[in-house]
């Protein structure tokens, strides 16, 4: 990898890392009914504590737009724009999931069926389908306003023509990053544009059309990074996700009966539904920029816990694995060995 390129990949998991954690204290605790103001100056002061953005290097132009749960009052889908003030890129930057939110948890979780992404671009293939719980979230970014009363598409309308435009997130932020961008490339004053997308450890946001139209939309312009260690990427996949029942065992540790009880149920219910992720290794003379990189995650040896372990592969192994000192991003709450899992967080 050249040295450009993990930096940029750097940088965007910071950003990724930051909005992630824009509504939580310094404990690492989710904040109830937070304020868009409260919000912008916890994502200022991280990306500030962070070392690939510190000095300002950003600067949030839109947002923080904030989806919030009315049932237990915690932040879902913050979204923001921030501008780089070396390049002048816009990066749109979608948090991954609050495990406090029911909110968030139904876009993670809801997978069992699929809605048409006709909805937000009717011109896509017919059979081109996004999970249910994408869906909602995807409607609820793209409905939310700014606390100027500024919608995300709206503000990208203003900003000057021919802008690069970069699509970021981690996790369930990375699924919804690869249906935002589609959806910002397709819209009426938004096409003269330049967009890219990178996604970390995202789970599958479609089926098989959605990935293949994907890939034909974004071809040279999207990479999905991903650590093989991170169950987070193996789902919806039936094939891929039957590797979480051993994705640990070489380093003796096993994963738990009932956890791959259920990763045997969820396999059964997502096979005819054909959920598949984007991207392709190969090169070819119509792909000429590989859309996936994998990232080849050593278990941590000092965490003898599945859950934890899991959590450490889905957030920390990817700094690791980028060449980044953990202390690298500002991350809030629990140290490496105590993360909780995404699983039972």
């Amino acid at each position: 990898m050249t040295s450009s390129k993990l930096g940029q990949m750097q940088v965007n998991l910071t950003l990724a890392y930051v909005l992630n954690n824009a509504a939580t204290d310094k404990f690492g605790h989710g904040i109830p009914q937070p304020t868009a103001p409260q919000v912008k100056k916890i994502i200022v002061d991280r990306l500030n504590g962070s070392r690939m953005t510190r000095n300002d290097q950003f600067q949030i132009v839109w947002g923080p737009a904030i989806v919030s749960d009315k049932t237990d009052g915690y932040a879902a889908n913050i979204t923001a724009v921030l501008q780089s003030t070396a390049t002048g890129e816009y990066s749109v930057v979608t948090s991954g999931t609050n495990f406090k939110s029911a909110l968030d948890l139904l876009g993670d979780f809801s997978f069992s069926t699929l809605e048409p992404f006709s909805a937000y671009v009717p011109d896509c293939p017919p059979d081109a389908r996004i999970s249910a719980g994408t869906n909602g979230a995807l409607f609820f970014i793209l409905d939310t306003p700014d606390s100027s009363r500024v919608k995300l598409a709206d503000f990208l309308r203003s900003v000057p023509p021919s802008s690069v435009v970069n699509v970021i997130g981690h996790s369930l932020g990375g699924a919804l990053a690869s249906a935002i961008v589609l959806y910002l490339k397709h819209q009426s004053g938004l096409q003269a544009h330049t967009y890219n997308c990178q996604t970390f450890a995202a789970p599958t946001a479609g089926n098989a059309a959605f990935a293949d139209y994907f890939n034909r939309q974004m071809r040279d312009r999207a990479v999905r990074v991903f650590n093989a260690r991170d169950i987070v990427p193996m789902a919806w996949n039936a094939d891929t996700i039957l590797h979480v029942k051993d994705v640990y065992s070489d380093a003796g540790l096993d994963t738990p009966l009932d956890t791959k009880i259920a990763v045997d149920a969820v396999s059964l219910a997502t096979r005819p539904l054909d959920y598949a992720q984007w991207g392709t290794s190969d090169l070819s003379a119509s792909v000429t920029t590989a859309m996936q990189y994998r990232l080849d995650g050593t278990v941590n040896g000092h965490i003898r816990d599945f859950s934890t372990q899991v959590g450490y592969q889905h957030i920390y192994e990817y700094m690791t694995c980028l060449d980044m000192a953990l202390s690298d991003i500002d991350i809030p709450g629990p140290g490496p060995g105590q993360v909780a899992s995404p699983i039972n967080r």
